[in-house]
């Protein structure tokens, strides 16, 4: 028996050895095999002039990039703690940042803790910048010494190899369905409350792009547009060229402003932006970089349906529109309407609304959590 007893034992402890060594190599060999060489990224970070690597891709998490928090730090020299829900950031020179692990400045994904980007670089004096032929967000402060352009010569074919396209097809799977995306510029006016019974009466969901002037002057459109469940979008203020694209910063500070209008009317704030007279040639990187940064989505459009233009002959708009909506069709493109909260455009929407239906197209509203379409390609 005492024997069997020691038998016994050194078999059990033999077996516990065995189990530890296993574990450690299956430990080993995720971490070998999370690294930078098998991730596949849909979106990459670095700092100043260093492409971060990670065991896992960054995501885009409710409209915001976040990124594994302990990579990311090092790169910026800073040491991180957790402690009673807190997650405590200390730069090397000293400087200290503890933020709470609540869902919105950090996440855990599988076992790693995320953080927003643009938190943790604006908490330790970093700025940022967008390469979207790279679908790379850069923090940079002095330690920087590669422009952009550089930077994506110098690690492009790393990044082509490991990039992994995340987009939403343009088709969208389904049984056959087909989405499309109506917006609606300028507004609330006068014609909303009958362009949302339009809407209404055929079940259509659309997006608003609004000016904060015209909110404060229509709140009870502005409110019913968010409870019938419509895309909220900011337009801007003042809609001239010379006060909006003045600076980044009236550019910015105008959308802020107009945030503030929907959400003194509606109660919601929202991250959709659609620029005066579209992106191009105005909105530059400088001002989409500001804009980014706050965390808005830069929305235009690739059907301009010109019903400002033909106000006083709707059925050009619908010839317009429909004749786009089947060339992007051919070409595998969703497409994206662009028409303004005005009387004609309310007159000829039934007949449009029937006849794209009838094409088999769903209308869809743009959310936050989507990805933008804009005439830079810049997806953030």
């Amino acid at each position: 028996m005492k024997k069997l007893l020691q038998c016994t034992k050194w078999v059990l402890s033999f077996m516990l050895i065995f189990s530890c060594v296993l574990y450690a190599g299956k430990n080993n060999a995720t971490a070998e095999g999370s690294s930078a060489n098998s991730v596949k990224y849909s979106v990459f970070a670095a700092v100043n002039d260093t492409l971060v690597t990670y065991p896992m891709s960054p995501v885009i998490h409710k409209g915001t990039l976040y990124v594994p928090i302990v990579q990311t730090a090092a790169a910026m020299n800073v040491s991180v703690q957790y402690a009673k829900g807190n997650v405590t950031l200390t730069h090397s020179v000293g400087k200290s940042v503890t933020l709470p692990a609540d869902g919105k400045n950090t996440f855990v994904q599988n076992g790693r803790t995320f953080i927003s980007f643009r938190v943790i670089s604006e908490k330790f004096g970093f700025g940022l910048s967008y390469l979207p032929n790279q679908k790379v967000y850069r923090a940079l402060n002095s330690g920087a010494s590669l422009t952009d352009a550089q930077f994506a010569e110098k690690y492009g074919s790393y990044i082509k190899q490991h990039l992994a396209q995340t987009a939403v097809p343009s088709k969208p799977s389904g049984s056959g369905s087909k989405t499309i995306y109506i917006t609606f510029d300028d507004g609330p006016s006068p014609y909303t409350p009958q362009l949302l019974n339009v809407l209404d009466q055929y079940k259509v969901k659309a997006t608003f792009f609004m000016l904060g002037n015209q909110i404060a002057s229509h709140p009870a459109s502005t409110a019913r547009i968010a409870k019938d469940g419509h895309g909220l979008g900011l337009h801007g203020m003042t809609h001239q060229k010379n006060k909006f694209y003045a600076s980044p910063y009236s550019a910015l500070n105008e959308m802020n402003m107009d945030n503030k209008k929907l959400h003194d009317a509606a109660k919601v704030y929202t991250k959709l932006i659609r620029v005066p007279y579209g992106s191009k040639p105005y909105f530059t990187k400088a001002y989409r970089d500001q804009t980014a940064a706050s965390g808005y989505h830069l929305w235009d459009w690739n059907i301009d349906s010109n019903d400002w233009r033909y106000q006083s002959n709707p059925q050009i708009i619908y010839n317009n529109v429909m004749r786009d909506i089947k060339t992007m069709e051919k070409k595998g493109v969703t497409p994206i309407v662009l028409f303004h909260d005005q009387h004609a455009t309310v007159t000829i929407l039934p007949k449009l609304i029937k006849a794209i239906q009838a094409e088999g197209y769903t209308f869809k509203p743009i959310t936050n959590d989507m990805k933008p379409v804009n005439f830079w390609h810049d997806e953030r």
